[in-house]
């Protein structure tokens, strides 16, 4: 008898958050293509989408770069109340940019109301040394404040890219209601493939 095919992987829909030019679109080109965009071409948004594995479980990312998005306040509001779980960037060269995503989170926190904002807090061009702006402390501090992850990363190098989204998904289902979270494995589970939110 033959076992069960491939297992169904959970989907996800995270959405990238932050001011314009912190690296949004080089951080999900690299990830999902394993490719650095030397220039980005500004548009309303751009779809991503992967599967990764996170808790031994195949995840599937849709990623939404909302690039040229930022004055296009309904479009964005609607990101923040659909989507799974978000990724707020800023880059360590921009001190403005790491001052915007302060009132950018308080927002979110309004659009959702009761539901959880499962998010990565994400410091960028980390590499740029000499014209870094913010300290790594700084973005730390925050991240403990909201009491969510925090990573600086190089989208050039690739350095600390997939960690990202696998945080933002193990964020996701950490903070999923419990309905939404693994069944109880079945009596009868050598027979029964798992359903579609079991995590193995």
């Amino acid at each position: 008898m033959a076992g069960p095919g491939p297992r169904p992987a959970k989907g996800y829909r995270v959405v990238l958050l932050g001011s314009v030019a912190v690296g949004k679109t080089a951080l999900a080109t690299q990830f999902a293509c394993g490719s650095f965009p030397e220039q980005c071409e500004p548009s309303v948004e751009e779809l991503f989408s992967k599967v990764i594995e996170v808790n031994a479980a195949p995840a599937l990312l849709e990623i939404v770069d909302t690039v040229g998005a930022e004055h296009l306040v309904t479009l964005k509001d609607l990101y923040i109340k659909n989507s799974d779980g978000f990724v707020v960037l800023y880059s360590v060269c921009s001190e403005a940019s790491f001052e915007a995503v302060r009132p950018l989170r308080e927002r979110m926190g309004r659009l959702r109301g009761p539901k959880a904002v499962p998010l990565v807090l994400v410091g960028t061009k980390a590499d740029l040394d000499a014209e870094r702006q913010v300290l790594t402390a700084r973005g730390r501090a925050l991240a403990r404040e909201w009491r969510c992850p925090f990573l600086e990363v190089t989208a050039k190098s690739k350095l600390m890219v997939d960690q990202v989204f696998t945080q933002v998904v193990r964020e996701v289902e950490a903070l999923a209601p419990p309905e939404e979270r693994a069944p109880p494995l079945p009596t009868n589970a050598q027979d029964t493939w798992p359903s579609e939110r079991f995590i193995g």
